[in-house]
């Protein structure tokens, strides 16, 4: 048993006790020079109730040992839990009214930005999932490694990040001369890092991991008719995330 921030952390398998470790942190607040987003201090909006359900497959019939970074409200624990893919399930989320809902579906959620927080798990994980947080991050490089050591021999970090090559980000800057920030999307105004496919996957390599599945999630009718008849070859432009299956060996 451990302490951290005055609870009790329990690393045995099979834990039904539901656990938020409060970090020190403002209520509403991040730390450490992040830029606050108001459009993500209500925990009602999309941003913190939404899931890729595309990336579900991706995650092998279990149950599993998962740790979801950036867990928002556990909607996508949830989900895990619906298709009987988690064992245990342990979150973190930087937002402390988001990371309070999460604790009602997951055996802990610790409260906090994970690049500050110290998660004394070593070769525990079968999934360590990062949907959406790499961009937010000021040396993924690192968070990467500490994955890594988290992640059981055989385990899998699965990750989803916005697609700097979209067609509307390159024209907005090559014809318009704009890269402009917004409270949503891949322009959101809190992402400190942006990645091509080709640029991730060498971070990833580079990090240790090797490839187990990449690929772009498309939106929309038209946008995935065209994808299909081109026979996918513009998919890098049409694209708006990238996600990534990396495996340890």
């Amino acid at each position: 048993m451990e302490n951290v921030a005055g609870c009790q952390r329990d690393h045995r398998h099979g834990t039904a006790e539901t656990e938020l470790i409060i970090n020190l942190y403002p209520r509403g607040a991040a730390e450490g020079g992040i830029v606050e987003n108001q459009a993500f201090l209500d925990t009602n909006d999309k941003y913190y109730n939404s899931f890729k359900w595309q990336i579900t497959p991706l995650i092998a019939e279990g149950p599993h040992i998962i740790l979801d970074l950036g867990c928002g409200t556990g909607v996508f624990g949830r989900r895990l839990k619906e298709e009987n893919k988690v064992h245990e399930l342990i979150g973190v989320e930087i937002f402390e009214e988001a990371a309070e809902k999460a604790a009602r579906h997951y055996q802990k959620v610790y409260q906090g930005d994970i690049e500050q927080l110290n998660l004394s798990y070593e070769n525990y994980f079968d999934y360590v999932i990062c949907g959406d947080i790499i961009e937010h991050l000021k040396d993924p490089w690192a968070i990467l490694g500490r994955i890594k050591g988290w992640l059981k021999i055989g385990g899998h970090v699965l990750v989803s990040i916005p697609n700097v090559r979209y067609w509307r980000v390159l024209r907005d800057l090559v014809f318009r001369g704009d890269w402009e920030y917004r409270d949503a999307g891949i322009m959101d105004r809190t992402h400190l890092r942006f990645f091509t496919k080709k640029s991730f996957l060498k971070m990833m390599a580079e990090t240790g991991f090797h490839i187990a599945y990449s690929g772009f999630l498309t939106y929309g009718i038209k946008q995935n008719f065209f994808n299909k008849i081109t026979l996918h070859l513009f998919e890098p432009f049409i694209g708006t995330e990238i996600i990534v299956l990396g495996k340890k060996n």
